[in-house]
């Protein structure tokens, strides 16, 4: 009887430390975006994903939770510069949970910084079948086509990308930016 009450109370306390842990860990992890960082400092962000990694290892995590603390580190070695890294866990957040339209816009923003154009448009076409309003992902391609000198797809994606509705702060992003994009391309028509 008293063994298995020391075992009860050591696990009482091994899951009060792994809720402790989580609750240090998780505003670290996924506070990408945070307007205090310095991203050009490498060593600011090891925290944050070592934050992300102290999550994954615990054990704690399953399903959507885990894929999204996966995402949060993949942003995390993306913005270091890791990209091969940011890969592998945007890969392990797909195959968690293939219905995420953010892991593969992720994947996708990715693939553009390593100049795989025509994967970063298959994932973002991946992205818009899952989510038909997801304003980022046509904003991205409009952005290939550009590098690509598709200005007509370019204008498209644009367009597309302030079409859907302004659900989120994401949304509003991706639309302030076609739009920019758009007097962009008009202006340096109009110079022609």
């Amino acid at each position: 009887m008293r063994g298995r009450l020391l075992f009860a109370l050591g696990l009482v306390l091994a899951m009060s430390n792994a809720t402790s842990a989580e609750e240090k860990d998780r505003p670290l992890c996924f506070s990408l975006g945070n307007e205090d960082y310095n991203y050009k400092d490498q060593n600011e962000l090891d925290p944050d994903l070592q934050a992300c990694s102290r999550m994954i290892n615990s054990g704690v995590f399953k399903e959507k939770a885990l894929a999204a603390i996966y995402r949060a580190r993949g942003n995390w070695q993306q913005k270091k510069g890791e990209l091969d890294a940011a890969l592998a866990d945007y890969n392990i957040s797909i195959n968690i949970e293939p219905n995420n339209v953010e892991s593969y816009d992720f994947r996708a923003d990715v693939y553009q910084q390593q100049g795989d154009l025509d994967r970063a448009l298959e994932d973002y076409n991946h992205a818009t079948r899952i989510n038909p309003a997801y304003a980022a992902a046509y904003y991205s391609r409009g952005l290939i086509y550009e590098k690509k000198h598709d200005i007509d797809k370019a204008h498209t994606e644009y367009n597309s990308a302030i079409a859907v509705p302004t659900i989120n702060r994401i949304a509003q992003w991706a639309q302030d930016k076609a739009r920019a994009r758009l007097k962009a391309l008009a202006e340096e028509s109009d110079k022609k």
